[in-house]
């Protein structure tokens, strides 16, 4: 899939400043992942990461795609995409935002809810402390499948 971001160099810059602040190496086999998902705006699962690394890097290994993409969640550069079609999938835009699901094909598009991000949360979760996302996912059909039915 061809990415819809034309800012995909400057944030590859980014992506290698944050690794340096953090310690990281800035390997060539850390680059491609990165630029793999940063390429696809669905976001990906660990192995459609891997498969599209893997037509650049023939050597590269499943183990070493879970372990990088571990590492860069582990730093911050990329975050979990919960609850979505029983798949851990991941998405490098670790702004705060939400995510729309279509219940046909299982298309997933980022939203943004400024109202929702400044809503205190209800006082039957004041039990809780620390919290540290608030993320809503919102299940429907896209329009693709929605000129389908």
């Amino acid at each position: 899939m061809k990415s819809n971001n034309p800012n995909v160099a400057e944030m590859m810059n980014g992506f290698e400043r944050i690794c340096k602040a953090k310690g990281l190496r800035v390997t060539h086999q850390r680059t491609e992942i990165f630029r793999a998902l940063l390429k696809h705006t669905d976001h990906p699962t660990t192995e459609g990461v891997f498969q599209q690394v893997r037509k650049h890097l023939k050597t590269i290994s499943l183990d070493t795609v879970y372990r990088t993409i571990a590492t860069f969640e582990e730093h911050g550069l990329i975050r979990r995409v919960h609850q979505i079609d029983n798949a851990t999938r991941f998405d490098v835009n670790i702004s705060n935002h939400h995510h729309l699901v279509c219940s046909r094909c299982n298309k997933i598009e980022d939203f943004y809810w400024p109202d929702f991000d400044r809503m205190k949360l209800p006082k039957s979760t004041s039990h809780w402390s620390g919290i540290e996302v608030k993320h809503v996912v919102v299940n429907g059909l896209c329009s693709t499948c929605k000129k389908k039915t």
